[in-house]
């Protein structure tokens, strides 16, 4: 089998490189498809990500012409330059249970790296901030959060023992359920005093007008909360409003929260309805009426994704971590919600999974994998 690049004007090759989930996990309950209108966007010359960066398509496609395998893979040159690196990011993994067919797309995504002097393929890492991270290796029988991914098992064989990768670092997440949850004691005590010693405020956010107020410094806080994190670059202007945008699209204003020093923006956390359930039902499309499902959905789930949750570096160490899991435990406490997943936190966040820890005394109920792989 061989894999073969997708001309990005060749409308039958990127319907068959977008449709190829949907038949590979037509037996799979808990697979949810993306927003699609987001998917088709990569393949435009306007995309933001093509602004600084390249990328290709590659498809294989079986002996009666079926699509079996398709990969992407990414020149990120902030990713580069960010950290003096040469990697080839890879992304938007699919493969049926072949071999041959992971052989295939490993082998075309190293020769494009080498083509263009790329020292390492890494991934899964997508085109911006806010994709989703790794391969699923613990967590299959849960229904992955909007937005991040969802794998059959036998993709961490393909990528270690046929794409010779390694284990670059794990992201965890954790869902907290009302029903068996407690509020700790411990968590309750100290909220209070933070704010009077610390002199931190949490504004109340009830509607989209309050929270655009907020909306450029919340842009600067989310380009330098996560320097600290693996997968940090930082993010350009064109970016950063298409991140913004995505967020203030499917947040609750009343969901978000923010946390001040006086008039600076210390921290946040970032919690969403989970629509996972109306993208499963609309297969991703927004038209003809799928954008009123995802409405629905968006008011009546009971389940919230907690997916940003920061105290920039100039606070961190003043207790402004406390008011985070307040916030988390006041979403999941003084609301519809029945439970909040904590979404990919990586592991080697020491301050962070500690927190975790000793807060909520909460095991994980799914692991993500970045993988890596020098090509000598």
């Amino acid at each position: 089998m061989q894999s073969v690049e997708v001309n990005r004007t060749d409308r039958k090759a990127i319907r068959d490189f977008l449709r190829l989930p949907f038949g590979l996990y037509r037996n799979y309950p808990n697979w949810v498809p993306p927003l699609m209108p987001g998917e088709r966007a990569r393949f435009r010359p306007g995309f933001e990500f093509y602004n600084h960066s390249d990328a290709a398509f590659f498809l294989v496609r079986d002996a009666h012409g079926r699509p079996v395998g398709r990969i992407a893979v990414l020149e990120h040159r902030p990713h580069n330059a960010y950290r003096g690196a040469h990697d080839a990011l890879l992304y938007l993994y699919e493969a049926i249970d072949d071999d041959r067919v992971a052989g295939s797309l490993f082998e075309a995504a190293e020769g494009w790296a080498r083509a263009r002097g790329l020292g390492r393929l890494v991934g899964p890492k997508g085109f911006m901030t806010g994709d989703g991270l790794g391969l699923l290796v613990e967590g299959f029988d849960l229904r992955p959060a909007f937005g991040i991914p969802y794998n059959p098992p036998y993709y961490a064989r393909q990528w270690e023992q046929v794409g010779g990768m390694q284990k670059e670092v794990d992201y965890v997440s954790g869902i907290l359920r009302r029903e068996t949850f407690s509020y700790p004691e411990r968590l309750q005590r100290l909220v209070e005093k933070v704010k009077i010693r610390m002199g931190f405020h949490v504004p109340d956010i009830r509607s989209r007008a309050d929270l655009m107020v907020y909306a450029e410094r919340l842009k600067e806080a989310y380009n330098s909360a996560f320097v600290t994190v693996w997968s940090y670059t930082p993010i350009p202007d064109g970016e950063l409003d298409t991140i913004v945008k995505r967020l203030f699209t499917f947040a609750d204003p009343r969901l978000i929260k923010l946390i001040f020093k006086g008039e600076e923006l210390a921290g946040f956390t970032l919690a969403y309805p989970d629509i996972s359930a109306a993208l499963q039902r609309t297969k991703g499309e927004l038209w003809p009426f799928g954008w009123l499902d995802i409405l629905l959905e968006k008011n009546r789930t009971d389940y919230c994704d907690v997916n940003g949750n920061a105290v920039l570096p100039k606070f961190q160490g003043m207790g402004a971590n406390v008011l985070l899991y307040d916030n988390i435990t006041s979403t999941l406490i003084h609301s519809r919600f029945q439970a909040a997943e904590l979404i990919q936190v990586q592991e080697t966040n020491v301050r962070m999974m500690g927190d975790l820890v000793n807060y909520f005394q909460h095991g994980f109920d799914k692991r993500h994998r970045v993988y890596s792989r020098s090509l000598g």
